[in-house]
């Protein structure tokens, strides 16, 4: 390797090194269970900050593709499988989330449970 290449290795490197690591906290507190072309099945750790959800839920998803990311706390109550729309999820599955991503628009929509 030349001089020059192994200096911008060597800088590269410093630079991923000393770049804090955001990436991967998300994916520690949360896992997709599913996903179909549209829909994806996450489950996050409880009490997290809404940024890891986002953080998580923009992974899970391609950059402006139509995409939705379901997020629970209690894995029990998440589907076994994706469905093809969100039409489609049970009411006991959707009632029982805290959070939809919605990738296309970059919303974050908390779900609150009516009594």
């Amino acid at each position: 390797m030349n001089h020059s290449l192994k200096s911008l290795a060597l800088a590269t490197s410093a630079l991923a090194m000393a770049s804090p690591s955001t990436g991967h906290a998300a994916q520690d507190d949360c896992t997709v269970k599913s996903r179909s072309s549209a829909v994806v099945l996450m489950h996050c750790k409880a009490n997290l900050a809404e940024t890891v959800w986002v953080e998580a839920a923009k992974a899970a998803c391609e950059p402006d593709k139509a995409c939705n990311v379901w997020i629970w706390e209690d894995l029990s109550k998440i589907p076994q499988t994706a469905p093809h729309t969100d039409s489609d999820l049970p009411r006991s599955a959707t009632g029982a989330a805290v959070a939809v991503w919605i990738n296309d628009t970059a919303s974050l929509m908390r779900l609150k449970k009516l009594r």
